[in-house]
């Protein structure tokens, strides 16, 4: 769905007001990063985005990601969603990576300049991304993506033979070689990246909505029926 720099597929405390629901604030020292409980799930928070002239827009990104959470919590089972809870979530006001991405390796962090504490965080590192009308109208599910990255690298692992499998099984039956994009062109689908890419978007598809062909689970099921049966093993039937 979208290029991150890390997965190689190519996503002082200062005193304020929380106006997300459902969040609560952990003190910090000055300079360092806000930790905040967003929906059950941890947001290491920069607090450029908590003063002066950042409030207004930071609140409003930060309402923005608790829309994405909840969402996450009402469709995906109630197990899994526990388990999605354990895993980190990172905002930046203005890093300079672009997209929201997954940081699996602290190695290529280190390598390329960035903070290492991103590893095995879902980073969104423009806290303006998460307010864009272009990224909701093309990805509503950008945050379930990359949380679907860390669990295949935390839950399950990356190298889980089920998801191999039926990734492979995919790419020889040619399913997504010339599927319809949201915008009505026909591309490859960016499931093709790797098995990494494969698995989010499914499960974009699985539970949402995903800006490639199938868009939604009956469309999976219809399509792929081998992924459709991956998801619900992995994810568990949607009731």
């Amino acid at each position: 769905m979208r290029p991150f720099a890390c997965i190689f597929l190519v996503a002082g405390c200062l005193p304020w007001l929380s106006f997300v629901d459902g969040s609560t604030t952990t003190a910090a020292e000055p300079t360092q990063r806000v930790v905040k409980n967003i929906e059950g799930w941890q947001v290491s928070v920069d607090p450029e985005m908590l003063d002066g002239e950042n409030v207004e827009i930071g609140n409003e990104a930060l309402k923005a990601l608790a829309n994405h959470l909840q969402r996450v919590k009402y469709i995906v089972p109630e197990d899994r969603v526990m388990e999605l809870q354990t895993l980190r979530i990172w905002i930046d006001w203005n890093h300079k990576l672009g997209n929201m991405q997954y940081h699996p390796s602290r190695d290529w962090l280190e390598k390329n300049g960035h903070d290492p504490g991103l590893a095995k965080h879902v980073h969104v590192p423009q806290a303006k991304q998460l307010l864009s009308r272009s990224q909701w109208a093309k990805h509503p599910y950008v945050i379930l993506h990359e949380l679907a990255h860390a669990y295949h690298d935390q839950i399950i692992g990356f190298d889980e033979p089920q998801v191999l499998a039926a990734f492979e099984s995919a790419k020889t039956a040619g399913l997504y070689e010339e599927v319809l994009l949201f915008t009505g062109r026909k591309v490859k689908h960016y499931a093709l990246t790797n098995h990494k890419e494969y698995f989010a978007e499914s499960t974009e598809a699985y539970f949402g909505v995903n800006d490639f062909f199938p868009f939604v689970r009956a469309e999976l099921k219809e399509h792929d029926p081998r992924t459709y049966q991956l998801m619900e093993s992995i994810w568990g039937k949607i009731r």
